[in-house]
């Protein structure tokens, strides 16, 4: 197939450099626990298929993903966490970002937002995630 014909590419690098700077940071904050980068809401969010509105429902959930997922030893999610960037002030995003918001809440998993910076202190992160998960 010529090259300049494909509808596809396969992309380099499968986070951010600020995804991966926060990813380091968050690792070496959470040792004891497993990191998951670029998970499907819908992986942790399901729509109940008894619903009457299961599908529109469902469709709320598929196609967005959160940053990051720190899970137990048991892969049982404990805190979701978005990285927000300047894109986070558009209209839309923020339509997006309180459609996520609330439907973590009703499903009782915190989720930490936290702005892209070029460091992250690990000190910071590790009180922010103890604050959002001891509530």
């Amino acid at each position: 197939m010529e090259t300049s014909l494909r509808p596809y590419f396969r992309r380099r690098y499968l986070l951010t450099k600020s995804e991966s700077r926060f990813y380091d940071t968050l690792r070496r904050v959470v040792r004891d626990h497993v990191v998951f980068a670029k998970v499907r809401l819908a992986d942790v969010v399901d729509a109940d298929d008894r619903h009457r509105h299961w599908q529109a429902n469902f469709n709320r959930v598929c196609s967005k993903h959160l940053d990051f997922v720190v899970c137990d030893s048991l892969f049982r999610p404990v805190i979701a966490i978005e990285l927000d960037d300047s894109s986070h002030q558009r209209q839309d995003r923020r339509k997006r970002d309180d459609d996520v918001d609330r439907l973590l809440e009703a499903v009782s998993l915190p989720l930490l937002r936290i702005f892209v910076r070029k460091t992250y202190d690990p000190d910071l992160i590790s009180r922010l995630l103890l604050m959002k998960v001891k509530r």
